[in-house]
């Protein structure tokens, strides 16, 4: 029990105990002169109570703190560095397995915990399904290795069970980005006088930059790229890969589109002359393998830049209900 259901508790009891005393001393006073004493109503109680338990609710709380987290950031303005957590970092891990990717019945080479209560769940969430029909199936199932299990459970549930296992190292997405696209990143946009981690001029966000490459930083740097956007551009365009302004201020000026290119008065050395460049190439198909449509990863380091109308009126399109939502396949 938190400490706020304790204090809700003690309230609530004390409330009825006050109540009972009024009672009892309206009894005692019944068919005397002395004026009664009118009780509150159980109702107004009860409501007295929900509003009570509601101002003290931690969830509100919450939400209020993650509106206002950004208040007081200047346009602009990079916000503070911040460190993730490991259940944020396996939520994003579970978001790029192969199983929620790929048609492949080969897994990501991933150490990872599921709880046997959660394997029972999906067992059962997944009785009348041609594939899992019958004792047979259900026990070639459990006499699969954890990674196997995880791919199952992403290729027929997608995201529903994200936050019920603990994935502890990371999936071939996060390797190619470890090895080969945050290197090249860092040495470009995380320089002194650009996003390094101490400019506090920085404009828009800043990178970590550690030596130790933890997941802490490895993972926070990967949501602050995948968040970025420019007007309607992109640093990571899931759509169309080679647009990504990733790409595209790594080249020549004279070679990108006026919308592609690196804001601002800034003089800087291309990364890559051409994009027939290897290691561009290489980016480019990073970006390509990442899951598109992207799934909600849960975590956000940086604010969402203003949408003008037409923006807001696709946003408001894309809510609406997806008569096409991923469902188990038959």
């Amino acid at each position: 029990m938190t400490v706020t259901n304790r204090k809700q508790l003690i309230w609530l009891l004390g409330t009825l105990m006050l109540v009972g005393g009024l009672i009892l001393i309206d009894v005692a006073r019944a068919g005397s002169s002395a004026p009664t004493i009118q009780t509150p109503r159980w109702a107004d109680l009860v409501k007295t109570h929900a509003m009570h338990a509601t101002m003290n609710d931690p969830s509100d709380v919450e939400e209020n703190e993650e509106e206002d987290e950004y208040d007081d950031i200047r346009p602009g303005q990079a916000p503070k560095l911040k460190k993730l957590s490991p259940e944020e970092i396996s939520r994003i891990r579970y978001m790029e397995l192969r199983g929620m990717r790929l048609k492949t019945k080969i897994p990501d080479r991933v150490q990872v915990k599921i709880a046997r209560d959660t394997i029972d769940e999906f067992l059962i969430e997944m009785e009348g399904h041609p594939d899992f029909r019958g004792k047979k199936r259900r026990r070639e199932f459990l006499k699969k290795t954890p990674p196997q299990k995880l791919h199952i459970m992403a290729k027929y549930r997608g995201p529903d069970y994200a936050d019920r296992v603990e994935i502890r190292n990371d999936p071939e997405i996060f390797v190619e980005f470890r090895r080969h696209v945050l290197p090249t990143l860092l040495r470009t946009c995380a320089t002194s006088g650009c996003h390094s981690p101490t400019n506090e001029e920085a404009f828009g966000f800043r990178l970590f930059k550690d030596p130790k490459k933890t997941d802490a930083t490895v993972y926070a740097n990967f949501i602050i790229v995948n968040d970025l956007e420019r007007g309607r551009q992109r640093m990571i365009d899931r759509g169309q890969p080679e647009d990504s302004l990733l790409l595209t201020y790594m080249l020549p000026k004279k070679d990108v589109k006026v919308e592609f290119r690196h804001p601002g008065d800034v003089d800087y050395k291309p990364v890559f002359q051409s994009r027939k460049a290897p290691r561009l190439k290489r980016i480019q198909r990073w970006i390509a393998s990442l899951k598109h449509p992207a799934e909600d990863y849960g975590v956000r380091l940086i604010p969402r830049p203003p949408m003008d109308q037409e923006e807001e009126d696709d946003a408001s399109a894309t809510s609406r209900p997806n008569s096409k939502a991923k469902t188990p396949p038959k």
